[in-house]
């Protein structure tokens, strides 16, 4: 019996499946898989500016604040809008119970609510377009600006002017310039120089 090499190693070269020794020649039939192509940047298309980003985000915020914000200033007054439900239905047939009227003082905020969310689904869906230099988003989202801005500027003369007594007119006319400020920042940043090359470099 052959006596072990004291001077050898004690780790063996493993070589795994399809490796083999650089010189070994390779199995019939096999071929190397061919190295991936560099890919250019221009490839990966255009980069989109942070203008752009901006704008898509103003937009999406100004849609929160009207389907979220706007119905929950409601919800700090709904006392008040319960004692008026009851002092006018004091007269009818059948009058209101306070159950009834703080019920239906709480369900009217999401009435409203659900109405500005159906409004805000071509907002929303146009400002997630908006950040991949689609150009008809940026025209739906111009029409769409127009109402909108008029819708917090109403909104901001009815605060102001005590129209609505259920939200303290400092809070609504808080939101309304929050409301408007984004609007209109999501209106001049989508139009700015790097979002207008942006889009005609997606166009083309």
């Amino acid at each position: 019996m052959p006596e072990p090499d004291p001077f050898a190693s004690p780790f063996h070269r493993v070589d795994l499946p399809g490796q083999g020794h650089a010189h070994a020649p390779l199995p019939p039939g096999f071929q190397l898989p061919a190295p991936m192509p560099p890919v250019h940047p221009a490839d990966l298309g255009p980069r989109r500016p942070v203008t752009t980003t901006v704008a898509s985000w103003s937009w999406i915020a100004g849609a929160v604040l009207a389907v979220i914000a706007l119905p929950a200033l409601f919800y700090t007054g709904v006392d008040l809008l319960t004692d008026d439900l009851v002092r006018d239905s004091a007269a009818d047939v059948d009058p209101m119970t306070r159950g009834e009227a703080e019920l239906s003082a709480r369900f009217t905020p999401v009435l409203l609510m659900l109405s500005l969310a159906v409004l805000s689904v071509p907002f929303v869906i146009a400002a997630a377009k908006l950040r991949s230099g689609r150009n008809w988003a940026r025209v739906t989202l111009t029409a769409l600006g127009l109402p909108a801005g008029a819708f917090g500027f109403v909104w901001m003369l009815v605060f102001a002017a005590g129209g609505v007594p259920y939200v303290h007119w400092l809070w609504g006319v808080a939101w309304s310039w929050a409301f408007l400020g984004a609007c209109a920042l999501g209106f001049a940043t989508m139009y700015l120089p790097a979002s207008n090359a942006y889009t005609r470099a997606v166009t083309r």
